[in-house]
């Protein structure tokens, strides 16, 4: 019997495929929002220490911009790490679940 069904010309170029969007891991988006924004946090805790620390000499104010640095950097991260997680979700992008278990 004959196959009576028609079938597309095949497609010489990529024009009539849909454009692809780049795909963003989630891991990716958490990790670089949290390490930009710790690094932002940082730098806010250290300068805001030079302008309201009270020190009496430079190893206190040394101190001080350490401990301002160390709070501010992780307070970035926590909530870059936040943001990055909301804009993987928004996003809508899955990463398909690798099954190891062994049957």
């Amino acid at each position: 019997m004959e196959d009576t069904d028609r079938q597309s010309p095949p497609v010489e170029n990529d024009t009539a495929q849909a454009p692809r969007s780049p795909t963003i891991d989630p891991s990716e988006a958490v990790t670089g929002v949290a390490i930009g924004l710790g690094i932002l946090g940082g730098a806010i805790g250290v300068v805001s220490t030079l302008f309201l620390a009270d020190a009496s000499s430079v190893g206190s104010w040394i101190v001080y911009c350490l401990i301002a640095a160390l709070a501010g950097g992780s307070a970035g991260i926590v909530v870059g790490g936040m943001f990055g997680a909301i804009f993987a979700v928004t996003r809508g992008i899955m990463v398909p679940a690798r099954s190891d278990r062994g049957g």
